[in-house]
């Protein structure tokens, strides 16, 4: 019977931990044993999209150290992304782009899916890094400045720009603070790469604020700061989290104010 594409992906995740961990251990892995394990270890593609994930994954064996392998997977999940999108590709949206210019200084290049092409990338991307997405919202690629965004995360900022304020007490009030917060945190990313997850995620709690105030004030927008603090702050791993996000502390964007986040 023929391999499933998620059973394939599965093998290559396998094997590209299993050559990390050797990496990140000080072990030596030559290019032959790393193209030959590869080979019986996760074999061709069942189908042909995913073809140039296979010979991009093999070419990592030719930067056989942490930081080359790290660059290695970053080339795999843009080649899946490329996978995906090449069969619905994904719209441009400039008007997307500007709110994280606003926000966080800097203007990617955004674009929305089509929800039946992301469901199946989500589902292949979790694979892909062992599972560390099981709910892929967005994601960012730093060389290219680039922001892929989840079309129900695009709908809610579709909204925002129409200035549609959320009924009260519906969960409308929290996918608008998932949106946004998705929308700085991978803007983040792309604006400072080297910073740590726990920074990233802080800062872009804390976009929600100014962003929502600039939309229907400052009553509105506390609402809002406190949805993203309660639901989506609060709720991430404790890695996730710093002990200086706090009112005051060496992560507060504003510490002149009292607000928070």
């Amino acid at each position: 019977m023929q391999t499933s594409e998620s059973e394939w992906l599965s093998k290559y995740e396998a094997w590209s931990d299993g050559i990390a961990t050797s990496l990140d251990r000080g072990l030596t892995v030559s290019r032959v044993t790393c193209e030959m394990t590869f080979d019986d270890e996760v074999g061709s593609p069942p189908k042909e999209r995913l073809q140039r994930l296979s010979d991009t994954a093999r070419r990592g064996c030719a930067a056989l150290s942490r930081g080359g392998w790290r660059t290695s997977e970053a080339d795999v999940v843009r080649a899946l992304l490329a996978a995906h999108g090449d069969l619905m590709p994904p719209r441009p949206r400039r008007d997307l782009a500007e709110i994280a210019n606003a926000s966080v200084g800097i203007r990617p290049s955004v674009y929305c899916w089509r929800p039946d092409a992301w469901s199946p990338f989500s589902e292949h991307y979790a694979i892909v890094r062992g599972g560390e997405e099981a709910t892929l919202k967005g994601i960012a690629d730093t060389s290219r400045r680039r922001v892929d965004l989840d079309p129900g995360v695009c709908a809610a900022l579709g909204r925002y720009l129409r200035r549609e304020r959320p009924s009260p007490v519906t969960y409308q009030n929290f996918e608008l603070a998932e949106a946004l917060e998705v929308l700085t945190h991978e803007a983040e990313h792309l604006k400072a790469p080297s910073a740590s997850d726990a920074a990233v995620v802080c800062n872009a709690v804390q976009h929600m604020r100014p962003l929502v105030r600039d939309a229907w004030g400052p009553g509105f927008a506390q609402e809002i700061a406190l949805h993203a603090w309660e639901l989506s702050y609060l709720q991430v791993p404790p890695h996730f989290q710093a002990a200086e996000c706090r009112n005051g502390g060496q992560l507060d964007r504003m510490p002149s104010s009292e607000a928070w986040p």
